[in-house]
């Protein structure tokens, strides 16, 4: 086309002032030569390749074309069996901190053990014999000015053979109700080398009290963790110059749950302190909650053929009052005593 001829073409066209007609002929943009755009070897998509499984893949179709050389899988490295070990210990020390943190937290044992050891120390036997054992080892530990304080006998609670049954009378403030227990129970009489199993030495207070309260403490809860068939004990505790043995301690294993479900280190330490030192020692406060509650003033009573030890709620006056009654029931049985000797003395003849 001559340039006339393309000047005379455009003249034909309409006025486009904006731009917007095109500038050249379309039918010169089309391709001069008909040769395909794409290599016969290339993928092919087909439009109207669909998937008939409703959950599958939704993309169409794909042809890989012949001839196409396949690629070797790479190989295993030289050193892939060294990453496998490091991988493997990781795994290993990571799980042997997760059992370590619930053993320390739980309180399991890999083992299958119930957890840690209760106790440093346990009885070799079980029944009276376990008690008298757990009475020693208990015993021999609580000292002062380098001497043991206090021996201590384990008995079933019984009287010359004939077994008691525990009547408690709870608080005012808890009731005033009497319990009667007949379960199986351990009697731990406390008693020093002087009369009536008093102290010899030093002199009566309130560290010393506490100090036997903490050893009586003990052999509850030793008694209740060894002798399965235990379920009360009552410890005696010492009398003081001029009074009759008694103050007791009374214990129920229900009571006693919270620490015996734990070690016995985590209750009280395992060295027992003195009396210098019992209110410094950083148990001394478990110890005064714990036996405090089950403190008592304890006698005897029999009625309907049954034998009782009776235990009311301690304090000062009535321990008081009741020592008072226990020597006018000595006065009573003495002049008894001597009335009836009297009785039976021979009348001598006259004449």
């Amino acid at each position: 086309m001559s340039e006339s001829d393309e000047k005379n073409e455009l003249s034909k066209r309409p006025w486009d002032p904006a731009g917007t007609q095109p500038k050249h002929d379309p039918a010169s943009l089309l391709p001069e030569s008909s040769e395909p755009l794409l290599p016969p070897d290339a993928d092919v998509v087909e439009s109207d390749a669909i998937d008939e499984e409703p959950d599958g893949d939704l993309l169409p179709e794909r042809h890989r074309a012949a001839g196409a050389p396949a690629t070797a899988a790479a190989g295993p490295s030289e050193y892939a069996p060294r990453f496998q070990f490091m991988t493997g210990a990781l795994v290993a020390v990571g799980v042997a901190a997760i059992l370590g943190i619930a053993v320390a937290v739980v309180g399991i044992s890999p083992g299958g053990d119930s957890g840690p050891a209760w106790s440093s120390w346990k009885p070799s036997s079980t029944g009276l014999q376990g008690a008298t054992e757990i009475a020693s080892h208990i015993a021999g530990a609580y000292r002062d000015q380098g001497r043991q304080l206090v021996k201590v006998d384990a008995n079933d609670i019984s009287y010359k053979g004939i077994p008691l049954l525990v009547a408690m009378r709870k608080s005012a403030e808890e009731g005033g109700a009497i319990q009667v227990h007949d379960e199986k129970g351990v009697l731990y009489q406390m008693c020093g080398l002087g009369v009536n199993c008093q102290i010899d030495s030093g002199k009566p207070s309130k560290e010393r009290m506490l100090l036997l309260r903490r050893e009586g403490l003990e052999l509850a809860l030793y008694s209740f963790r060894y002798l399965k068939d235990v379920k009360q004990v009552v410890v005696l505790i010492p009398a003081t110059p001029g009074k009759a043995q008694t103050i007791a301690l009374y214990f129920s294993r229900d009571e006693l749950r919270p620490e015996l479900d734990r070690p016995l280190t985590a209750s009280l330490l395992p060295t027992a302190p003195t009396t210098k030192t019992v209110t410094l020692s950083p148990d001394a406060r478990l110890v005064d909650q714990t036996t405090n509650p089950y403190l008592f003033s304890l006698m005897g009573s029999s009625f309907n053929d049954r034998g009782y030890l009776v235990l009311d709620p301690y304090s000062p006056s009535a321990d008081r009052a009741l020592q008072k009654r226990l020597k006018e029931q000595q006065k009573q049985a003495a002049a008894a005593a001597a009335q009836a000797a009297a009785g039976s003395t021979p009348q001598s003849s006259g004449g």
